[in-house]
């Protein structure tokens, strides 16, 4: 099983000491920054090259004017 912890600078080190006195613990380096907080909807649909591309898509025809503005029904 895999954990992922965000600690405080001023606290990593005696997180550190303290898990590594456990022989059963081990510590890997993570090689890129961890993500905070919840991931946003621009960056969700930007993660896969299909939404990506499909973003980008209609992200284009706003520029060049070609919307459609519908209304939503009224409850």
């Amino acid at each position: 099983m895999k954990f992922t912890l965000e600690i405080p600078d001023q606290k990593q080190e005696f997180i550190r000491e303290l898990l590594q006195a456990f022989s059963y613990v081990k510590l890997t380096p993570e090689t890129k920054p961890a993500k905070k907080g919840k991931q946003d909807t621009t960056e969700y649909l930007m993660s896969t090259r299909t939404n990506r591309e499909r973003l980008l898509a209609a992200m284009e025809e706003i520029e060049r004017g070609e919307t459609t503005v519908r209304e939503w029904p009224q409850q």
